[in-house]
């Protein structure tokens, strides 16, 4: 189903022939991101993604958008806690232009001081418009107090002052320690010829000598008691997020926690869109939601509710919490989570650009891709059983993270410990 191969220095390419269809999608994916940053230089993956668009060896900044986007295509790039992509859609036809362009940006940017001191005004107006929304800021403080001092709970943007400190040296250095082809996946879906793509990656690839990769820095979960931190915001609506623990990538049980995120918030067929949004009208957003990372995980609900309805609201999630570990769940909203989750798979697939993000992302960081027909077998496999398993041994309020952004702090705070305290009870 999955081409792969690996080069000799480490870099490893797949590919995914997929018939009837004229589009390709290419990502250079780089197992770096945000978590593998000092705290003195937070932010820098995400400036590096910036600066690569500017100009690279052999093409200028107009050069690199002008050559993909002249021919149809479509070009960019996404930052991560672990990984960093730089992709493009277009026709098949057009792989060695396009391949050409992403491979010599990746690695050769030219890094001009006047780009990084423009494109650094650009970050920093990025960051404060984040600030501003409190549905963002509301996850970055459920991140800071759920890997308190640890890479993972800072901004993968980083802040006003780190990216305003990092200086080319710093950004150039962090390129030369990553981006180097032992950290390198190279993945192509829809029209794609391999030969060419083959070709590709060893005139821009071939001369680069393998190189040992970076550990990443782990982070161990110490928590025995919730915790809860309140920020207070003159804004018509509070933006809450009561989060636990969740599994890492390849955890064996991560498909039981992607059932029972789907039933318990992931659609508007879930128990908390119905509790909160459709029987009592609490909420206009209330969703659950899953992060993923090599070593760890967390699972998290997200609400935005009115300050009058924050309370019941509140009580309404941790009270069909503690239900869902309590009494279990139906056979047949599990059977409905389970197609659900099927279906939505598959057609993600059948898109080009979907089945490179997939297969990329999967082999960086498992080592391994699984086919459509594995998806559904291990999908097929959960059980109501596994799926209050997990459940009870992941939903433990001892181990809760509670994040609010709203207008009234004291009363937020009162009522969340409130809240808590119950759901310990229960």
């Amino acid at each position: 189903m999955y081409k792969i191969r690996e080069y000799p220095n480490g870099l490893k390419l797949i590919t995914k022939k997929m018939p009837s269809v004229s589009s390709a999608a290419l990502g250079l994916w780089i197992n770096t991101g945000s978590r593998n940053e000092a705290k003195r230089l937070n932010g820098v993956s995400h400036f590096l993604e910036h600066l690569l668009f500017k100009g690279s060896g052999r093409f200028s900044g107009d050069e690199i958008k002008e050559s993909i986007e002249g021919l149809g295509g479509s070009l960019n790039a996404f930052t991560a806690e672990e990984n960093t992509c730089y992709y493009a859609k277009f026709l098949g036809r057009h792989l060695e232009t396009v391949g050409t362009v992403l491979m010599d940006m990746v690695l050769h940017p030219l890094l001009k001081l006047k780009d990084i001191e423009k494109e650094r005004t650009v970050i920093i107006e990025e960051i404060k418009m984040y600030k501003d929304l409190p549905q963002f800021q509301v996850e970055e403080i459920y991140d800071a107090i759920t890997w308190p001092g640890h890479a993972l709970g800072r901004n993968i943007a980083g802040t006003i002052a780190s990216v305003a400190s990092l200086t080319r040296r710093d950004i150039a250095a962090y390129h030369d320690d990553w981006y180097r082809p032992v950290s390198v996946v190279v993945a192509c879906a829809g029209d794609v010829d391999e030969e060419v793509l083959d070709g590709l990656i060893r005139r821009a690839f071939g001369k680069l000598k393998r190189t040992s990769e970076a550990p990443i820095d782990l982070f161990t979960d110490t928590a025995k008691a919730p915790n809860v931190r309140i920020v207070s915001k003159d804004i018509e609506q509070t933006n809450l997020v009561i989060g636990f623990p969740g599994l890492d990538r390849t955890h064996q049980d991560r498909y039981v926690l992607s059932v029972l995120h789907v039933l318990f918030g992931g659609n508007m067929s879930s128990r908390l869109f119905n509790e909160v949004r459709e029987k009592r009208g609490l909420a206009y957003a209330i969703t659950s939601h899953i992060k993923r990372f090599k070593d760890n995980g967390v699972f998290f609900v997200y609400a935005g509710v009115d300050r009058k309805n924050f309370a019941e609201a509140t009580r309404i999630i941790l009270k069909e919490t503690a239900r869902l570990k309590r009494d279990g769940v139906k056979a047949g909203e599990v059977r409905r989570a389970k197609e659900f989750l099927t279906a939505q798979s598959v057609m993600a697939l059948d898109d080009t650009m979907d089945h490179m993000l997939w297969m990329g992302d999967a082999l960086l960081n498992t080592g391994t891709v699984q086919t459509k027909e594995e998806v559904r077998r291990r999908i097929a496999r959960v059980t109501a059983a596994d799926v209050v398993r997990v459940a009870r041994r992941l939903l433990a309020p001892a181990r809760m993270r509670v994040a609010a952004v709203g207008p009234q702090v004291a009363r937020e705070e009162t009522v969340i410990r409130k809240a808590v305290d119950a759901f310990a009870r229960s």
